[in-house]
């Protein structure tokens, strides 16, 4: 055999089969948490969010063990549940704590999700290909929603479950009911904040600057509402996310306070008068985040 015909042996086999191709929103949302990933601040907050998880676990399994191989009341003579708390106390509080905390991760790990596209000129780029807006609004919602499902949601499920596989027999045909409302404020949660995070990075330019600005708005904005309200100003309750939160989610599972549970949790009450108008609140700040994000994308690409 010449080597004219090895080189063109060689230069004309078969190509090896490719993988499935992903969908354009799915690679976009994997790049940006694998890049979150490899700053050392995302494996910081990932691990406090991970330590309230285990507070509350613990919280839980002592309370439910007290109940279940307890005489019901305790030393002082005070039920069990008015010392330790309930399964309903556990969850609520989890979910009104972890939202804070997930507030600061969210905002490390997605805080740069559009602002550095913006910066870089990453869009003429993106959408030089044959990806639709849609795509790209998909990606960066569900990179940024990835996380709150991952330190809110499914820890939340992960409390219920828990509580369910020990809990005395005469208890567990009531905490069956607590998946919903659970789930509700765990699904409420997800919501705002990846929609908030996304619509604060469109509007911003720098990942460190959006990343700031929103945990000092998470935190301001509450101490301002908590300030306002305490003067006489209910309505200004409806503006902090977080107070809005907690008036649903203990609308949702009517959690009673125990003497730990006020150890826990500190502030408990006062919240919001209204539910529903907590609620609409919430829609509102999910509402405002993802319209800033799609009007910045509207401005930005064309077509």
């Amino acid at each position: 055999m010449s080597s004219h015909d090895q080189v063109f042996d060689i230069g004309y086999r078969p190509m090896p089969e490719r993988g499935r191709r992903q969908p354009p929103a799915v690679a976009i949302a994997r790049t940006m948490l694998l890049l979150a990933w490899r700053q050392r601040a995302t494996k910081i907050v990932l691990l406090i969010c991970l330590a309230v998880l285990g507070g509350h676990g613990v919280w839980l399994v002592g309370q439910l063990l007290f109940e279940r191989f307890g005489s019901g009341v305790g030393p002082s003579g005070l039920p069990v549940t008015e010392l330790v708390g309930s399964t309903r106390e556990v969850l609520a509080n989890f979910l009104r704590v972890q939202f804070f905390t997930t507030a600061i991760a969210i905002a490390v790990i997605a805080g740069g999700a559009v602002a550095e596209d913006r910066a870089a000129g990453a869009f003429d780029l993106y959408f030089a290909r044959p990806l639709t807006r849609a795509d790209y609004v998909i990606g960066k919602l569900g990179g940024a929603a990835i996380v709150p499902i991952v330190t809110i949601l499914l820890p939340v499920v992960l409390l219920w479950l828990t509580a369910l596989g020990i809990a005395p027999a005469a208890l567990r045909s009531e905490l069956w009911w607590l998946g919903v409302p659970s789930l509700a404020g765990g699904v409420l949660s997800v919501a705002v904040l990846a929609t908030t995070i996304i619509g604060a990075s469109a509007i911003g330019q720098k990942a460190r600057t959006v990343s700031v600005a929103y945990i000092a708005a998470v935190i301001v904005l509450s101490g301002i509402v908590e300030g306002m309200t305490g003067a006489g100003y209910a309505f200004a309750g409806y503006l902090s996310p977080e107070r809005s939160l907690h008036t649903v989610v203990d609308w949702l599972l009517a959690p009673q306070q125990s003497m730990l549970g006020s150890q826990v949790s500190g502030r408990y009450t006062p919240i919001n008068h209204s539910a529903l108008a907590s609620l609409t609140a919430l829609l509102a700040w999910a509402g405002a985040g993802f319209g800033l994000f799609w009007w910045r994308l509207r401005s930005e690409v064309v077509g």
